[in-house]
């Protein structure tokens, strides 16, 4: 019983890579406000459909322990969205068909094995769920005529700007972990004679 009251509570430090995914969710918020791009449909088109959500989403998936990492998984975070926004609006070609439920889902079926397919094709697993997720909210949301294309190209320019903000702020930010560099070091003295 005394061993217990001995245990010590082990709080979590705040580390440089939670610091740096604040920092650039804040950033990827404030780089739509000044231009009104808060999902304002009043503006029409692309922009009325545009808003920092997708780019805040996307530096919290993508910000890593190393510019390396982010690196790759921004890498296939963008192919995902790539692959489900096409094949999104692929479906969405289709016309009046996909708007019945049957239809709808067989397609949801069908564009998530080819999302797959196709991102183990081009050997990026880590792309494989939003290959899938992108196309579903794509046909599921429930717009309608040219708006859902806009929508489509939305949510891939919103996530092109959350991997770049996310990789610029990895790379601008120091890593104070040890031996932390993405950089090829330098052997120690006792490493270079063996």
């Amino acid at each position: 019983l005394g061993d217990v009251y001995k245990r010590q509570i082990l709080i979590p430090k705040v580390g440089m890579r939670t610091v740096k995914t604040a920092v650039s969710v804040m950033i990827s918020y404030l780089v739509f406000v000044p231009f009104g791009l808060l999902y304002r449909e009043e503006l029409g088109g692309v922009w009325g459909q545009m808003g920092p959500l997708y780019a805040c989403i996307a530096c919290v998936v993508c910000m890593q322990s190393s510019l390396g990492q982010t690196m790759q998984q921004g890498i296939s975070r963008f192919i995902g969205v790539a692959v489900g926004g096409t094949l999104g609006v692929l479906v969405l070609a289709l016309g009046e068909p996909v708007r019945y439920p049957l239809v709808k889902a067989l397609m949801l079926g069908v564009v998530c094995v080819a999302g797959v397919w196709l991102c183990l094709l081009l050997k990026r697993p880590a792309a494989c769920a939003m290959a899938c997720i992108v196309p579903c909210v794509i046909l599921v949301n429930g717009m309608t005529g040219v708006e859902r294309y806009y929508y489509a190209a939305a949510r891939i320019i919103e996530t092109v700007v959350g991997v770049a903000i996310a990789f610029g702020i990895n790379a601008a930010l120091p890593d104070h972990r040890e031996g932390s560099s993405d950089e090829p070091r330098e052997p120690a003295e006792d490493e270079e004679t063996k």
